[in-house]
């Protein structure tokens, strides 16, 4: 049984995502699964995850939803039921991962813990220069530069200094880098499926986490991922449900630890 669960994201950006594959290919901890969690894509995406699972070196799967617009909290807890790791790595299509991003979360594991790292913008000429091929020899992991490497180091400090204080939002929470010890993702219910639309879920994740007592660990610094411009497919999320904006769901006056419309369903009136 692997260790860890990598959970990805995706919606329509094949491209993206053949790029993100290849970056798990060339992990240096291959203990792990890969679940794909798409969110209503055509069959462009099944097509390249099948041919990809043909060839990894770990399992492989694809989980799908109808498209009904941005349902991502959704479709990651489906994917989650079907996981079998200790630890749930949550990530995106439009990400690749470095070498070693698996094996830093790996070892922040804990029991009741989480943990956040950052990310490393890749531009759109860059985004289309780069190809699966590239990505397999590591040549995305040039645009880790050392002054980005010194800004993620700044960010790292900065949340130590807020989980030390016990400030509720902090770490900052980015959604295609976040760990989460299995019993801990189950406690607090997963990603609460109320957000429906895009934004804030992985937010309020953190929150709610930070809320049940999990122990927050960064590794800002320390465990990568180079997010592809959105332009580099021509099938970016569009549509109903799919637009960025604020979500007013998230400042509501209580959130308690546990979600409601989560992992499991709980009838209004209990616990």
């Amino acid at each position: 049984m692997p260790h860890t669960s990598v959970i990805i994201s995706i919606y329509n950006q094949p491209k993206a995502l053949a790029m993100s594959l290849a970056g798990y290919r060339r992990q240096s901890d291959t203990d792990f699964e890969l679940i794909v969690a798409d969110d209503g894509s055509d069959d462009e995406v099944r097509r390249l995850v099948d041919g990809f699972r043909a060839e990894a070196p770990f399992p492989v799967r694809h989980v799908w939803q109808e498209n009904r617009g941005y349902r991502r909290a959704k479709i990651a807890n489906t994917a989650v039921r079907e996981s079998v790791g200790r630890l749930i790595l949550l990530s995106d299509g439009d990400c690749i991962p470095h070498r070693d991003f698996v094996r830093v979360h790996r070892a922040a594991h804990r029991p009741n813990g989480f943990s956040v790292g950052g990310y490393v913008r890749i531009g759109l000429e860059e985004s289309r220069a780069l190809t699966p091929e590239a990505v397999a020899r590591g040549e995305h992991e040039r645009h880790l530069t050392p002054a980005i490497r010194r800004a993620h180091r700044w960010k790292h400090l900065h949340n130590l200094f807020y989980i030390l204080i016990g400030k509720r939002d902090r770490p900052k929470a980015y959604g295609a880098n976040i760990g989460v010890d299995r019993e801990t993702y189950y406690a607090v219910n997963g990603y609460d499926e109320n957000f429906d639309g895009f934004g804030k879920e992985d937010s309020d994740l953190r929150n709610r986490l930070r809320a049940y007592g999990a122990v927050a660990v960064s590794v800002w610094g320390k465990a990568f991922v180079f997010h592809l411009d959105h332009g580099l497919d021509d099938k970016r999320p569009s549509g109903p449900g799919r637009i960025r904006g604020d979500n007013p769901y998230y400042y509501r006056s209580h959130v308690p630890a546990r979600c409601e419309n989560g992992l499991v369903k709980t009838p209004p009136g209990l616990p």
